[in-house]
């Protein structure tokens, strides 16, 4: 029995090791991001070099009935820019064909090109005399495309996760989920409902989960918590025995007969830890938790973010994730009525269910077609004033604000997998 158990498991650790080695190399080869996150990740520099045109006075007044939206529908980041145009059609109205739409939506495509995209910006506001403009941008040319927009003084909601884009000057919104209001909203949860004081972090040797570490200890300090180890690994790893060891402060080991209890089950490896967060995709998040399992370190919570929602996070090994928790900005079957009214109508018109990207256009259109009602605002001022001030916005996203620095406050989805199912809990 026991030769069958530890036959088992170690079949399981290599069946994952291989679908994760799979996966890594076929969404390398698709030169795609993975489909969880929002954020968009630099592109190679093109050889074509486009200069925006100089700053001139609009050749007529902003229509007061008009938008602009700068996504990349061609290039790299294609599927992600149409996803967020059909969201926007559909906030917008034009996707309904019997209707004639108040709004009209006047699109530049940006192919991902942070030249274009500057460009792009110069083209609405002067060409095109748009009243606003949506643009969902990469984080390396968000900070260059808000400078832009704020010379030229066109109102502008950046979909991006730059933290402190909006230091670009007033005409400058910012709609995301920032990696700082995320890992608060993640902390709060474990230590006010699961009562965790002491955590570890396991996080990859990458910008993304560089960012993520120094703001996680920074909220765990801050709550009078205390991170007990903190421990990195290269993002091209498979094997985490090692880092799995420096956790438990032993070396990891495979299940053996000497060690098993009276149920006939390994003991678990125990460790000084409530909880531990890994800034990592789903893919590799469903790699470590297996081999945590498999090495038998068990006993506390595992937390991760945004870039764990993913269809395939609960396909083939849920089990090793069970009652893990993280954040996100949006959830298809959360619970507020908003979403519920959201994904209904983006499923029937687009016979698909959307994602987080398609939830944040259609509310940043929201947000600003509820401002365009009101008959007073006719200019860009106009709108700024009346946007800064919209007071709460419920959306499909949640409930959220623009505070002093017209960056949107959002309560996120927290997220829990619950028998095998991801379940809002807060």
């Amino acid at each position: 029995m026991n030769f069958y158990r530890r036959f088992e498991k170690t079949f399981v650790l290599l069946l994952n090791v291989f679908i994760l080695c799979f996966m890594m190399t076929a969404s390398a080869a698709e030169n795609t991001t993975p489909a969880a996150s929002t954020e968009v990740k630099p592109s190679p520099a093109t050889s074509q070099q486009i200069s925006p045109p100089p700053v001139i006075s609009p050749s007529g007044k902003p229509s007061s009935n008009a938008i602009g939206c700068i996504l990349p529908l061609s290039g790299k980041y294609a599927d992600w820019g149409n996803k967020a145009l059909n969201a926007i059609e559909l906030s917008a109205g034009i996707s309904n064909k019997e209707n004639k739409p108040p709004w009209e939506v006047i699109v530049e495509d940006s192919q991902g090109s942070p030249e274009k995209t500057k460009a792009a910006v110069a083209t609405l506001a002067e060409n095109k005399n748009v009243l606003a403009i949506i643009a969902l941008t990469e984080t390396a040319e968000a900070m260059d495309v808000a400078r832009e927009a704020n010379k030229r003084k066109v109102p502008i909601i950046m979909i991006t996760s730059k933290e402190g884009v909006t230091a670009a000057g007033e005409y400058v919104f910012q709609h995301f989920l920032t990696p700082t209001q995320q890992i608060k909203a993640l902390v709060n949860y474990v230590t006010d409902n699961l009562n965790c004081a002491i955590f570890s972090i396991l996080y990859p040797q990458d910008e993304y989960g560089e960012e993520m570490f120094k703001i996680f200890r920074k909220e765990i300090t801050g709550t009078g918590g205390k991170v007990e180890k903190a421990i990195s690994y290269s993002i091209k790893q498979t094997d985490f025995a090692g880092e799995i060891g420096k956790l438990t402060g032993t070396a990891a080991k495979s299940p053996s007969k000497s060690r098993t209890n009276k149920d006939d089950e390994q003991e678990i490896v125990p460790v000084d830890f409530e909880a531990l967060f890994i800034p990592d995709s789903y893919m590799r998040v469903k790699m470590i938790a297996s081999q945590l399992d498999f090495y038998n370190v068990k006993g506390f919570v595992l937390l991760g973010t945004s870039l764990w929602n993913s269809p395939n996070l609960l396909k083939n090994g849920s089990e090793y994730l069970e009652d893990a928790i993280f954040a996100d900005s949006f959830f298809k079957d959360g619970s507020y009525p908003e979403t519920f009214n959201f994904v209904d109508s983006y499923n029937t018109v687009y016979k698909r269910y959307p994602e987080n990207i398609e939830a944040l256009a259609f509310d940043t259109a929201g947000m600003i077609f509820t401002v365009m009602e009101n008959e007073n605002v006719k200019t860009r001022r106009t709108l700024i004033t009346r946007l800064t001030n919209i007071g709460v916005y419920n959306g499909a996203t949640g409930s959220m604000y623009f505070d002093a620095d017209r960056v949107s406050q959002k309560m996120p989805f927290i997220l829990r997998v619950k028998n095998g199912k991801l379940e809002q809990v807060k």
